[in-house]
């Protein structure tokens, strides 16, 4: 009976370092918006990449032919930047959070709150961890919604930061796989 366990044991911790093993190298998955202004002649444009990363979801965004100042930068629940933006629907807020900065505060504001960007002579380089929040597992996915730039700074204030018109808009979607090896 003794022998019988052992072998019962070995095999099924083979099995879990088998898994392991096969986790470990699985492909994560990739995801990406192309921005675009709302504004019929707006010039502005750029791309957002998310990746999974420890401790969220990793934003790369760059813009190009942004007006310059400080503006919002939210994630929307909808996955629909037509009407000048305003189909996005409201700031993704899954866990019917107040209002605030996911960056500095994300145990307390919702996860679309993603504060102020400063833009530059037209240009945006940024780059965030959100915490919280993933691609599109778990309970708070972003794909299928939409990363949104405001005409003003948010203010903070509730409900939703009084940042203004949505002057850009993009879709966040799965395009690909990466792997974690991979940097």
């Amino acid at each position: 009976m003794l022998a019988s366990m052992k072998n019962t044991f070995r095999a099924g911790a083979g099995v879990l370092l088998s898994a392991a093993l096969a986790f470990a190298g699985t492909k994560t998955d990739v995801g990406a918006a192309r921005i675009a202004g709302t504004a019929k002649d707006s010039s502005l444009s750029g791309t957002a990449r998310f990746e999974e990363v420890k401790g969220g979801l990793k934003l790369t965004l760059a813009l190009s032919g942004a007006p310059s100042g400080t503006h919002a930068l939210h994630i929307h629940e909808f996955g629909d930047c037509s009407d000048s933006g305003n189909a996005a629907g409201g700031h993704y807020n899954p866990d019917g959070a107040p209002h605030g900065n996911a960056l500095k505060d994300g145990k307390r504001a919702h996860p679309g709150d993603l504060g102020n960007v400063t833009i530059t002579d037209g240009k945006l380089a940024f780059e965030a961890v959100l915490p919280r929040v993933s691609l599109n597992s778990g309970r708070r996915p972003v794909a299928g919604r939409t990363i949104v730039l405001h005409e003003k700074a948010d203010d903070f204030g509730q409900p939703v930061g009084n940042a203004g018109a949505r002057v850009a808009c993009g879709v966040i979607a799965v395009v690909g796989k990466k792997n974690p090896e991979r940097k």
